[in-house]
């Protein structure tokens, strides 16, 4: 019987000097970068010599019109604005892979800016992973229809720190997998997440899980159309 496939990414890395301990986890757990921050050079170049998956993690307006920090997009930006604040971001992490959204539940909502950023992705032969912090959002929509391989974020794994919160979500995470055959799973690099996994990561073959990079379900041997998995939750609940 064919394994379930796992697909675990930590986003929200390149601030802080303990995010290094990420590079603890096994090297399919894919992270993404924010852009110009203190790290994200040096953490994509070391996960790339480790032969990690690295995503840019950009920031994108939210409906709490929360801080998004450097070279974030906003939703009265010109189609070229976002074509061009995107590209910087890229070369601020470099050996990015694919694009996944950092907050926007107002930018991924409106067609018109989403659509400016999926043909920029498309451009620079990108992915994109909708993180889905608003029901509303026109990620895999627009990405389909621009033609971006692109999947939807179905966990997320700790939006609450307690231990046993993370082994609900954990818990969780393993029931689509098994229904489904796969499901995609963000977390952040706090140090009680980064424990949680230690432990708890090993144990998943014997499960009849397959870990696996967000790269290698992009793989072309996968089919590079657009690959769309259900969303199983209404809850946008990191926004």
């Amino acid at each position: 019987m064919a394994k379930s496939d796992i697909i675990i990414i930590l986003d929200d890395l390149g601030y802080r000097p303990s995010d290094v301990a990420a590079f603890s986890l096994p090297k399919e757990v894919t992270f993404s970068i924010l852009p110009q921050t203190p790290l994200s050079e040096d953490i994509a170049k070391r996960a790339e010599q480790e032969g990690r998956a690295v995503m840019l993690h950009m920031p994108m307006q939210s409906q709490k019109g929360l801080n998004m920090g450097p070279l974030g997009l906003s939703t009265d930006m010109y189609a070229g604005a976002i074509t061009h604040t995107l590209r910087r971001a890229i070369k601020s992490v470099p050996n990015a892979v694919g694009v996944n959204n950092h907050m926007g539940s107002a930018f991924t909502g409106q067609e018109q800016a989403m659509e400016a950023l999926m043909q920029e992705i498309k451009r620079q032969g990108l992915f994109f992973v909708d993180s889905r912090t608003t029901v509303q959002t026109k990620g895999e929509e627009v990405a389909e229809r621009v033609g971006v391989p692109s999947v939807s974020r179905q966990v997320f794994l700790d939006h609450e720190l307690s231990e046993a919160f993370l082994s609900r979500q954990f818990n969780r995470m393993k029931r689509i997998a098994k229904k489904r055959g796969q499901v995609v799973v963000i977390g952040h690099p706090h140090p009680e997440t980064i424990a949680f996994l230690q432990k708890h990561l090993p144990t998943l073959e014997a499960e009849g899980f397959n870990l696996k990079s967000v790269a290698d379900y992009f793989a072309p041997t996968e089919a590079l159309a657009s690959a769309s998995l259900p969303d199983m939750s209404s809850s946008a609940p990191n926004e």
